[in-house]
């Protein structure tokens, strides 16, 4: 039995949306469509996307997170929000914000507000 799940978040400027319908887009697909978004990849030729709720439009996964199945739930601290975009998460945030420290330093400033 694994003792984590996988979560997907993207990362806009209103904040973290958690994305439950994964796929993948063709590399270049996904240039054209998120010019300038560096997303995860599922491969060398292909990026992940998904959706909030089928039929939404796709959004580009910025963070893939290993949530444990059995978390302490602990308050986020900067050991979470400076983590590895693609690490192990147990927070009461349920790995909203693991790893986010790095992509809202990506951010425009006036984003970040």
């Amino acid at each position: 039995m694994s003792t984590t799940r996988m979560r997907y978040f993207s990362d806009q400027p209103s904040g973290p949306v958690e994305l439950l319908t994964i796929t993948t887009m063709d590399n270049a697909q996904f240039a054209q469509v998120f010019p300038g978004v560096c997303g995860l990849r599922s491969d060398g030729f292909q990026k992940l996307v998904g959706r909030v709720v089928p039929g939404a439009p796709y959004l580009p996964v910025t963070r893939r997170i290993d949530y444990k199945r059995r978390p302490s739930l602990h308050v986020c601290n900067a050991k979470c929000v400076g983590g590895k975009p693609t690490g192990t998460c147990e927070c009461q945030c349920g790995g909203a914000h693991h790893g986010r420290g790095l992509i809202t330093d990506l951010l425009p400033s006036a984003a970040r507000h």
